[in-house]
């Protein structure tokens, strides 16, 4: 009998701390989330990349020699970054407006940004980002019913426990990419995710867009920075609800 209550006990508290487990994992999407939203909000800081990554340098070198649409490195710093942007409020709309992104060079010709394939590339960008939306109001519902459900056992959280596993499952992740490489591993995601057929590498002679955020090297960075704010956001809220008390 007492073997039983002691197996009774530890599986209830094994499940508890699965729970507790889903929820904090959910916290943590919820707290990318929020740091992409920020991101979005301020361009992903395309003026600071614009500055650390040179990509003035990297237009310069590769717009002259783009084999479609000429020009673009002729426009001054300020009009490449608005470009940019509108890229950014078009996909964050449904891709409504992207074939309207235009710029005039220095010589008063007015062109069209984007080509057919980068537009139809776009599009996919933005379908992706409204299904992650929805999947991320998803998980912050579940997470906020499961935080209420177990409101009164917020001191049970056995935080080594929770931050052992955490940090192994992030260290594995960290690992894998270190040993396969952003590159590949961005690659890898490309294929995986849009619709075959449709093209999403574009070399920079043939791509004003991919010339800009001199790909993939704009996307290392922004993922870098989005990721370590939404720890610093996920850290604040664990320092928040271990801080909790409801009885």
């Amino acid at each position: 009998a007492v073997c039983a209550l002691v197996q009774a006990g530890a599986l209830m508290l094994f499940r508890y701390q699965a729970a507790w487990f889903a929820v904090l994992a959910g916290l943590l999407l919820v707290a990318l989330g929020i740091s992409w939203w920020l991101h979005a909000e301020f361009n992903y800081g395309y003026a600071l990349w614009y500055d650390w990554l040179d990509l003035q340098a990297q237009i310069a070198e590769f717009g002259p020699q783009n084999r479609y649409i000429l020009g673009f490195d002729t426009i001054s710093p300020n009009a490449q970054q608005a470009a940019f942007n509108a890229i950014v409020h078009a996909i964050h709309h449904g891709g409504l407006g992207l074939t309207d992104i235009r710029f005039t060079d220095a010589y008063g010709v007015t062109k069209a940004l984007l080509r057919e394939p980068e537009v139809v590339h776009l599009q996919d960008v933005a379908a992706l980002i409204d299904w992650l939306r929805v999947a991320l109001f998803c998980v912050a519902g579940f997470t906020l019913a499961a935080l209420w459900l177990l409101r009164h056992r917020i001191n049970e959280i056995q935080w080594c426990w929770q931050g052992g596993i955490l940090l192994a499952v992030l260290v594995a992740l960290g690992g894998l990419l270190a040993v396969v490489g952003f590159e590949a591993v961005f690659y890898q995601l490309h294929r995986w995710i849009f619709p075959a057929g449709h093209e999403w590498f574009f070399f920079y002679q043939d791509s004003l867009m991919s010339t800009m955020m001199k790909a993939p090297d704009l996307f290392a960075g922004i993922g870098a920075s989005l990721v370590l704010f939404g720890l610093m956001i996920y850290m604040l809220m664990l320092l928040l609800l271990r801080r909790a008390k409801i009885k």
